[in-house]
């Protein structure tokens, strides 16, 4: 008599990485991503093929403290398991933190309500070997983070993002809703740090933002100007897409923020998703 295949499970791993020598989260022909190398490690484990469902979709050179990504298997590894077998076949570069059984068939892109992303201006001219990887280099001193600070009022709550987002990002709704949007002052390493909590984001939207309130630092434009760029709905009037290597993923949030529903299109930033920060 055929036994009868084990239950599928499904898998949660929070996974941190340093994304500069990676081409992303998502799997392309000839690059090397988050999703390819990660894959490889899992299919090595429980020798059979997995697909990735990863909670957020990275970009080139974007860095990530805790992304929460979660597969089925039939096999009955246990999770502490996993945690030292995948560590065993990753890259230096590429890591994960935590593993935990959920409830079958969990999308951490679906059960998300938030993410908070940061995004670190390191200023002065000199090289900092021990951060640059992880920051903009900014190479001034003056950097008005008041004038910062009421400039990002005008971003909270919810808008419609056009202005704020790449031009080959092809969301359907470009309304967005953001919860925080805090600058600190320049700490003792001369390190500025922009935190933003959101439902979701447009393709390099915290990074224009990030790029939008710098020209506010700088003195190059006043605080209301930023009201301006985001009610024009229109890209060229927002300030430079900052560089990639500033800017993490910090937290996937699945509580603590309503959950909006299903978007509806356009007009609707209810269930709106991450399409690559």
């Amino acid at each position: 008599m055929t036994e009868p295949a084990p239950p599928s499970r499904t898998v949660l791993l929070t996974v941190q990485y340093d994304g500069t020598d990676f081409h992303g989260w998502q799997v392309q022909p000839g690059f090397r991503t988050i999703q390819s190398v990660l894959t490889d490690a899992v299919d090595a484990m429980v020798h059979h093929e997995v697909v990735l469902r990863g909670s957020s979709r990275t970009d080139s050179g974007v860095h990530a403290r805790a992304l929460p990504v979660a597969f089925d298997t039939l096999r009955s590894i246990p999770t502490y398991k996993f945690l030292r077998g995948l560590n065993a076949l990753l890259p230096p570069d590429l890591s994960v933190i935590t593993a935990d059984d959920v409830p079958p068939g969990f999308h951490p892109r679906e059960a998300a309500v938030a993410k908070t992303y940061t995004y670190r201006y390191q200023l002065g001219d000199p090289r900092r070997p021990l951060t640059s990887r992880y920051t903009w280099q900014v190479k001034r001193r003056r950097f008005d983070v008041v004038a910062m600070r009421e400039a990002a009022t005008h971003l909270l709550g919810e808008h419609d993002f056009s202005s704020f987002r790449a031009a080959e990002c092809d969301a359907r709704s470009t309304l967005r809703r953001l919860y925080t949007l805090d600058v600190t002052d320049p700490d003792p390493s001369e390190m500025v740090v922009l935190t933003v909590t959101g439902n979701a984001f447009l393709r390099n939207m915290v990074r224009i933002i990030a790029g939008t309130l710098a020209e506010v630092g700088f003195g190059r434009r006043p605080p209301a100007w930023v009201g301006d760029a985001l009610a024009a709905l229109d890209r060229s009037r927002a300030g430079l897409t900052a560089p990639a290597s500033g800017l993490t993923l910090t937290t996937v949030h699945f509580e603590g923020y309503p959950r909006l529903g299903k978007g509806k299109g356009k007009g609707d930033a209810r269930g709106a998703k991450d399409e690559g920060c």
